[in-house]
Parts: structure tokens; sequence; C-alpha cells
């Protein structure tokens, strides 16, 4: 099926998976006005939400408004720090349960996650007859989701889109050259 402007969409973003992918590959940050942008492409937005972990970390208000004024709803979750110092918080559950709760209402789905941990959930979602499009960034996703998906966006395929680089980065890289 391709793309129509009838076609009713939810975004779901894996914003610590696309910020750390973005870091990683880029030294950049990712460009999530232009991933729900893209992941739309004209047609029917139902529900945008970004999910995101909440660090305390000193940039991270101005971010979280970033995002809400970009279009997403905001699912933000605590950080858990246990005992030995480990750290965890991620959203998989969450995401999942909105999706699949939210799929009556939707004839697309859109993953913005390169983690091959929501593979069951597109096979599920697309069981039920959604199709189901994942946007990541190739070098950090899984094969598997990338494979699994109805369509998969590379954002590495016009990262200069889908990136913002700092003003010391882009120094950076020309120096390095």
């Amino acid at each position: 099926m391709l793309k129509h402007k009838d076609q009713r969409v939810g975004v779901f973003v894996d914003v610590q998976n696309m910020y750390y992918s973005a870091r990683n590959l880029y030294g950049a940050r990712a460009n999530f006005g232009a991933i729900l942008e893209q992941a739309v492409s004209g047609r029917k937005l139902i529900r945008a939400i970004a999910y995101v972990v909440k660090a305390e970390a000193p940039e991270e208000a101005k971010f979280f408004e970033a995002l809400d004024k970009q279009g997403f709803e905001l699912k933000i979750k605590d950080l858990q720090v246990f005992v030995g110092g480990a750290k965890k918080g991620d959203w998989d559950v969450g995401l999942a349960i909105d999706a699949i709760s939210m799929s009556p209402k939707l004839d697309v789905v859109v993953l913005a996650t390169g983690d091959g941990d929501f593979v069951p959930l597109v096979q599920f979602l697309q069981f039920l007859g959604i199709r189901v499009e994942v946007m990541a960034f190739s070098d950090t996703a899984s094969a598997k989701l990338r494979e699994q998906a109805d369509e998969f966006f590379d954002l590495e395929s016009r990262n200069d889109t889908f990136t913002i680089r700092s003003t010391k980065a882009r120094v950076t890289r020309v120096r390095g050259r």
C-alpha cells in the first residue's frame, strides 16, 4: 500500500534511541521536527508521541519544551537508579501498549526507533492490518526491525535534514579533514 493523504497516522518516537544514534553517529542532535514531518508525509496525523526519560540534565526542560512545540505529546518517565548505581529508563512496554491501544483509529503506525525489541510489536500490528513504517539511522537500527517493517526510512539518507549539528561540531569536522 502506498502513502496517501487519507491515511490516519500515529507516530511513536523512542527519543533515547534517536538521541543516542544521532549523537554517536554524527556528534549531532536528532531533528525531531523534521522526523515528524517525514513520518506524516502529508497524511492525517492522529497523534505524535515522544517517549522521554527524565534524568535531571541541565538542558532537559528546554529539550522537552522544544518537542512539545514541534507537535509531540510527551510521555515522561523518571530515570530509575538502583542501589548498585545501575540506571534504567526505557519506554518499550509503554510505547507498545499505546501503539496497540490506538491501532483501531490508525491506518499507519510510524515507529521512530532502531530498537529490535519492537519486532514483536511490528508483527502484531501487521497482523491487525496496520501498516508499520520504521524510521531510524540504519547503522544503529536492528536488521530484523528493518526487514519486518512495511517500509524502512533510513534517516542517514538525508542526515543533514534529520540531524542538527552544533557550530562547534562543524568546526571540529572541518579541522579533522
